[in-house]
Formats: structure tokens, C-alpha cells, sequence
């Protein structure tokens, strides 16, 4: 591998693992692509778009950025969680497993032995190692024409990831100027001070380096972000739709705000969605609360965006399963595989609209 490039390339092998084989099944395990072994990461990833790829998902088991944010630990161990169940779901008629390849996860080992220590401020420059790990990979999974699907650690890696799509699309689009916009279901916006790399400012270091134009925040705990914060969001011109307005006073329906959300994001492209497992009632995460929206809702929220814009990367972060109960990895695993084949349909569902309306104008 060349230089530069920390991460673990997953082989068949490796996936063989988590799959449990059935006679007369076949499972996601068996069918999903894995890279062939050429030189250059760069090689293997051109090389798996030719084969029709689509999207391609990577692991991130870390959970630094939430510790240094002062949240609990174990969002590490989602990845882990994930593979299980993901690659234990059925290659049918309904996911066309050809076109997604597993290409492995993150190295963080070492910075995950160095990250034992409660200190504040080193878990917070091990954070901004973390970035530069992530957003070459990121960029090069973009560059090769592919949609990278990240699970697992915090909302710290979303600035990572934002810089590599944007940096990948700048030179495919000759654009330099180019930016994202991002939605982010999400009780807390992590537009947080830039006091140093966690899991509560990614976006805050994605808008200051020139990649984040427009961001929307869905699902909001009104009382659970700071007045600072709150200004400084509304300063930059983001969008804000509350948990209580939607789930509570009722002022607007959940589908309102994805409409709303929809019109918001849809004048700048690239664009990303983002779903912070904390959202979710319940769910074993690094910010576990006892209310938010359903799994169905959570769901939905991604096949409503995936399927209507021409969304560039999907990021599911915080899910913990240290942070549940017994059948706490189960609980997660499911849900995490849930949401990714919930994109994985959505944007083949955008693709057929889109080839169809081509095709209607060229008989015009």
C-alpha cells in the first residue's frame, strides 16, 4: 500500500468472519465486493468502479473524538456491531450487492492505546491525527467515482470526511472554490468552539476551512446546545428544525421538515447526510437519551434525502453498544444495517428517476 494510506484492507477472509453460512442462501457476506490486490489503493478502488461499484463503505473504530468532547466511550465498537448483522442480511432481489464494496477500516490501534489517558488535550491532538488518516482515504474512495458509507466513531470524523469529498470533487469539477452542504440528524449541531479536535466541533472546523457552505441540523434538542452555539449557527445562515417542534408542539410534521430541509440544501452540491445514532429513542449510544425520533424515523429521514438529491457520502456515527443493555450489540448492529441498505436502495432509486427523466428529454 502506498504511502501514506493507514488502513486495513478487508479480504474475503476477513469477511468471512462475521458471515454465516446457509444452504440454499446466500448472504450479503458472500456477495459484496472486496478490493483486488493491486499496488496502489488508489488502483484498487478505480479498479472496483470498473467492475460497477457504487458505494463503498468504511470503518471507523474509534472513539476519541467523543471522549475528547467529554462524552462516554465505546462508539469504537459499532463497526464491529454493524459487520455482524450487515453482512448477514440476504443478497436478493432487493439489494444488488455487486455494487458495494467493503474496503476495510481505519488503523487506530495505536492511537487508541495512546488514547487511554483522560487527558483533555491529548486526546484532542490525537483527534486531529485521526482527521489526517481519514480524509486521504476519503478523498481517494471520491475520487474513483465512489460513494463512501462511514461507520462508526464520532461526529469528530465528519470534518474528515467532508474534506475529502470536497477536495476530490474540487479537482473533478475544476471547481476550487467549491463547497458542501450537509444535513445532520442530530440532537446537538457540534458547532462547537474550536478549541482543540472533538466529536462537538467537526462542523465548526469544516466550515472555517472553506469546505462547509450550507448545513442543517434536524432534529435539535433545543436544550441541549448552547446560546453561544446557537448564535454562531444562526450567524453563519444554517438551518435549525427542533425535536420539539416537530415531536412535541407538533408545529410541523416530520415530512414538513424534510421538505423544508430539502428546499434548504438543494441550490449547492455536493451534498451529505449525516445521522447521529444519539437521535434515535434509546439507542446505545455515546449520548444515549430517552427521547428522540424511531428507528423508522430515522430511516426514513435517509431513503427522503438519498432519493430525492444527489447525495455524496452517508456518515453513521456514534452508536455504542458498551453504552446499552445485554442485547445492546444486536440493537445497534441491526439498526446501523438498517440505515445503510436504506441509503444503499434510496440511491439506486435517485439513479432510475434520474436515468428516466434523461431519457424522456432525449425522445423530446
Amino acid at each position: 500500500m502506498e504511502h501514506g494510506v493507514t488502513a486495513k484492507l478487508y479480504t474475503r477472509a476477513d469477511l468471512a468472519k462475521y458471515t454465516s453460512v446457509r444452504i440454499g442462501e446466500t448472504k450479503l457476506g458472500e456477495s459484496v465486493k472486496v478490493t483486488q490486490e493491486l499496488q496502489t489503493l488508489g488502483a484498487r478502488l478505480e479498479a472496483a468502479q470498473k467492475e460497477g461499484v457504487l458505494h463503498c463503505i468504511l470503518l471507523v473504530p474509534e472513539d476519541i473524538g467523543c471522549r475528547a468532547n467529554l462524552g462516554r466511550a465505546g462508539a469504537n465498537k459499532g463497526p464491529q456491531a454493524f459487520l455482524q448483522y450487515f453482512l448477514n442480511m440476504q443478497h436478493n432481489a432487493h439489494m444488488d450487492a455487486d455494487k458495494i464494496l467493503i474496503l476495510g477500516e481505519i488503523e487506530v490501534e495505536d492511537l487508541m492505546s495512546e488514547a487511554k489517558s483522560d487527558d483533555i488535550d491529548g486526546l484532542r491532538n490525537l483527534c486531529a491525527k485521526l482527521d489526517e488518516r481519514i480524509a486521504p482515504i476519503i478523498e481517494a474512495i471520491a475520487d474513483a467515482g465512489l460513494e463512501p458509507v462511514v461507520i462508526g466513531g464520532g461526529n469528530n470524523n465528519s470534518f474528515a470526511i467532508i474534506e475529502g469529498v470536497t477536495k476530490s470533487m474540487r479537482k473533478r469539477t475544476g471547481k476550487k472554490d467549491l463547497t458542501m452542504s450537509v444535513i445532520n440528524c442530530d440532537p446537538h449541531a457540534d458547532f462547537r468552539l474550536m478549541e482543540g479536535r472533538h466529536s462537538g466541533n467537526g462542523f465548526t472546523y469544516a466550515h472555517d476551512a472553506g469546505y462547509l457552505k450550507k448545513y442543517c441540523v434536524l432534529g435539535l434538542h433545543e436544550n441541549y446546545n448552547s446560546k453561544d452555539m446557537l448564535k454562531r449557527f444562526d450567524e453563519a445562515d444554517f438551518l435549525r428544525l427542533s425535536f420539539e417542534d416537530f415531536a412535541i408542539r407538533k408545529n410541523i410534521t416530520f415530512d414538513d421538515c424534510l421538505k423544508e430541509a430539502s428546499k434548504y440544501l438543494q441550490n449547492v452540491h455536493p451534498i451529505g447526510i449525516e445521522l447521529d445514532m444519539d437521535s434515535i429513542e434509546d439507542m446505545p449510544s455515546s449520548a444515549r437519551t430517552p427521547f428522540g425520533i424511531s428507528p423508522q424515523d430515522a430511516a426514513h429521514f435517509i431513503h427522503t434525502m438519498a432519493s430525492s438529491i444527489d447525495t455524496k457520502y452517508l456518515h453513521l456515527s456514534e452508536a455504542a453498544p458498551a453504552c446499552g443493555a445485554d442485547d445492546s450489540e444486536r440493537q445497534v448492529g441491526k439498526a446501523l444495517a438498517l440505515m445503510v441498505v436504506t441509503y444503499l436502495k434510496a440511491r439506486q432509486e435517485f439513479k432510475e428517476k434520474r436515468a428516466t427523466i434523461t431519457r424522456l428529454i432525449d425522445r423530446s
